[in-house]
This record gives structure tokens, C-alpha cells and sequence, in this order.
């Protein structure tokens, strides 16, 4: 929950205290504390403008508000500090991030590869523009992701081509002060999921296993694969640090098949690794009329994840310092709470808008859309009990095994 709020939308996931939020950011522990920093239009219900947020955790529950980490004021990123990570240097933190550029008209029209430094995680001083853009790209190059292998610093942007597929490219670094361009580090590869742009990269290493996580957008659904207007999925491989290229060794696979899931980053402490996403991608029209708008606020980040891989798979869990979930019968789910339900066939019924069932192995989330009345489902295939972490008005499901996590806003 969050500590100190007035009002408190949710009680177990970050949100807006007004204003718009979306993709987490800059995840890390630092200092004895875990940082989030997250997109915030502080200023309207939109995505015009954009600040870093920021909230810390002692416990990855309870969460205090802190000051604007980031704002814009600089030429480069006058109209929004956009998403980015964050990396620790010789106790110093480092934050990278786009800027945003928009003209007279609100359109945007330039992005810019920035970075800021703070020595106590709080306040932040600005290193401006790092280099100028590539060449081959349209002008969506964003969202860095920065991490050090084998003594070097490398950077992982979603970029769009000039044939407007997506691609995820790389630069070098021995100081996070210079950067070399190194080039696409997917080659041919994954041809079938760029979609027209790749957003949000990721690489995180798990039990010896490089994971590759993205965003693409543009892709077109298939059976029940990805449902939503954009997706958030992984690969496993190999990332060559000597070439800069990653290796990709399995399919690509959604990281969420429920309704509200992107832009995933993760956050590693010691062997531990945990994943955060945003619980709002949505088409525009239904981020319009989104029901918590009434109340001046929009969107939530969806809880933390642990992350293990098992038999050649990423797998998911809650957090353990959630609490116990208790085992019940379906008809005893009336709310918030964390349950667990071990039988293979039941229904639970949140709201007259959306109710959860189990037949067998297939688990499917019905839900009445708030914009426009008709009927969608998004459905998943699990093993184990399934468990139910139910929010105010968002929903997370997960499994015994960690094979399956669905997301979805709930309202009546």
C-alpha cells in the first residue's frame, strides 16, 4: 500500500494519486531501499507530458511517495522524460532515460538518449543528451535499458527501422559517459514478432539463463495469443557481449495473457529477480473512459513478480511478502484478498462485469468492457492451484507452478 495517501485507490498496487501513470521505470535497490520510478503526467489525464515518479519500499509492500525524480528542462526533453532504467556506479545511481520533443501542435516529432546522476537516489542532476541518433532509424529510438557484463556497459533501445519494422539495438560504454553504437542485436531473428516498433527492451540474467524481454507493437492476434492491442513477451538465449548480438533459443512468449499487462522491466537483487509491468496499455478510446477518470486518477503498476526459470521456461510467482493466500472455496471469494482455489473446475464472479473461471486446465477471464458493453475473454492454459490477488479494481492471477499470470481492470 501505499503510505501516507489520503485516499488509497488500491491497497496492494502503486497508482496515480491523480494524474496519469504508465511504464515502470528505473527499478532498483539502492541505498537499503527498493526504488520505483514510474511515468507521470501530473498535470492531466493523458500522455502529453511526462515526469519520472517515485516511490520506495523497505519491503516491496508498503511504499512511501518521494519528490519528482525527473522533469523536463532541457531542450531534448522538454515534453516528457520518458521510460528508461537506472544503474549503480561507484555509489553514485545513474538514470537513463528518453527525452521527448513535441512542436507547437503536441505532436511528437524528436526523441533524445539522455541521462541524470544522483548520489542519494533522490535528487538527480542532468548529464544532457548522450549521442545523436542512429542512422537507419526512424526517430522511435527509446526506453534504454543499461546493464554492465564482463566489465563494459551496454545499452538496449527499442528502435523502429526505416522500413518501419521494430528492431532492439545496442551501444558500449566503459564510463555510461561515452556510448559506441554496436547495431541490432537480433539480426534476422524473431522476424514474425518486430511488429512496425519494439518498445521497452529488457535482458536479465536467471539461473544461468539470459532472458530478452520486450514490447512489440503491431502484431496480429492468433487464437488465444496476443489479444491486446500491444504485447509484452520473452525469449531466452544467449547475449554475446564480445559481437553484440543475441542469440535467441525458444519461441517468443507472452508474459501476461490477461487483459492489462506492459512495458515489463525487471529488478535484480543478489539472486533475486523481480518483474514489474504496467496494468493500463489499452486502445484509446477505452483509456478515455477508463471509470477511475471520474475521480481524477489513471492507472495502476501491477505488482511485483519473482522470477526462476524451470524447464526452459520463465516462471512467475507472487512475492512472499504479500502474505499466506487462503485456500477456500470459490463462493468465499467476496473481495480483496489473497486466495488460493485448488480444485479444477469453478467459477468466481467479481463483479456483474467480469468473472474468472477454471474448466480442467484452461482458466478464462470474462469481462464486460466499461467503454463499450461487449462481451471479451482472454484465456490461458495452467497446472496447480490457481491464486487470486484482488485489488479495489484489478485482478492478478497466478499459479502454484508459476506457468501462468493473467491481469485484468475490473469495474462494475
Amino acid at each position: 500500500m501505499i503510505i501516507g495517501d489520503i485516499e488509497k485507490f488500491e491497497q496492494y498496487h502503486i497508482y496515480a494519486e491523480h494524474g496519469l501513470i504508465n511504464d515502470p521505470n528505473g527499478l532498483i535497490y539502492f541505498n537499503g531501499q527498493y526504488h520505483v520510478f514510474y511515468q507521470w503526467n501530473p498535470n492531466a489525464l493523458d500522455h502529453t507530458y511526462k515526469v519520472w515518479a517515485h516511490v520506495v519500499s523497505d519491503d516491496l509492500v508498503n511504499w512511501r511517495r518521494l519528490p519528482i525524480a525527473i522533469a523536463p528542462s532541457l531542450p531534448e526533453d522538454r515534453s516528457g522524460i520518458y521510460s528508461g532504467t537506472t544503474i549503480e556506479k561507484d555509489g553514485r545511481l545513474y538514470a537513463f532515460y528518453t527525452g521527448n520533443v513535441r512542436n507547437d501542435a503536441g505532436e511528437s516529432v524528436a526523441s533524445f538518449q539522455m541521462a541524470a546522476v544522483s548520489d542519494d537516489g533522490v535528487h538527480f542532476e542532468k548529464l544532457g543528451k548522450l549521442f545523436e541518433q542512429p542512422s537507419g532509424y526512424t526517430r522511435h529510438v527509446r526506453d534504454p535499458k543499461v546493464f554492465e557484463r564482463n566489465g563494459h556497459y551496454y545499452m538496449l533501445l527499442g528502435a523502429q527501422k526505416l522500413d518501419l519494422t521494430g528492431d532492439i539495438i545496442a551501444y558500449e560504454s566503459t564510463d555510461l559517459h561515452h556510448w559506441s553504437f554496436i547495431g541490432s542485436i537480433l539480426g534476422d531473428q524473431l522476424l514474425a514478432y518486430r511488429g512496425y516498433m519494439m518498445e521497452c527492451p529488457d535482458l536479465v540474467t536467471i539461473d544461468g539463463r539470459d532472458v530478452l524481454m520486450f514490447s512489440p507493437q503491431g502484431l496480429t492476434a492468433a487464437g488465444d495469443r496476443l489479444q491486446n492491442i500491444h504485447n509484452t513477451g520473452y525469449v531466452l538465449g544467449e547475449f554475446d557481449d564480445v559481437n553484440g548480438v543475441f542469440q535467441v533459443t525458444t519461441e517468443f512468449k507472452e508474459l501476461d495473457q490477461g487483459f492489462e499487462f506492459y512495458a515489463s522491466q525487471t529488478l535484480t537483487h543478489g539472486d533475486r529477480h523481480l518483474l514489474w509491468g504496467w496494468s493500463g496499455m489499452m486502445p484509446a478510446a477505452r483509456e478515455k473512459q477508463l471509470p477511475t477518470i471520474q475521480a481524477g486518477w489513471a492507472h495502476v503498476l501491477s505488482l511485483p513478480r519473482d522470477m526462476a526459470i524451470a524447464d526452459g521456461e520463465l516462471r512467475q510467482y507472487p512475492i512472499s511478502e504479500l502474505g499466506d493466500f487462503q485456500l477456500v472455496q470459490p463462493e468465499a471469494i467476496t473481495g480483496l484478498g489473497l486466495w488460493r482455489l485448488a480444485d479444477d473446475k469453478w467459477q468466481v464472479v467479481l463483479t456483474s462485469k467480469l468473472s474468472i473461471q477454471r474448466d480442467g486446465d484452461t482458466v478464462t477471464f470474462i469481462r464486460v468492457a466499461w467503454e463499450s458493453g461487449e462481451t471479451e475473454e482472454r484465456r490461458a492454459k495452467v497446472t496447480g492451484d490457481v491464486l487470486l490477488i484482488i485489488d479495489n479494481d484489478v485482478v492478478e492471477l497466478y499459479t502454484t507452478s508459476g506457468d501462468t499470470v493473467m491481469t485484468a481492470r475490473y469495474f462494475d
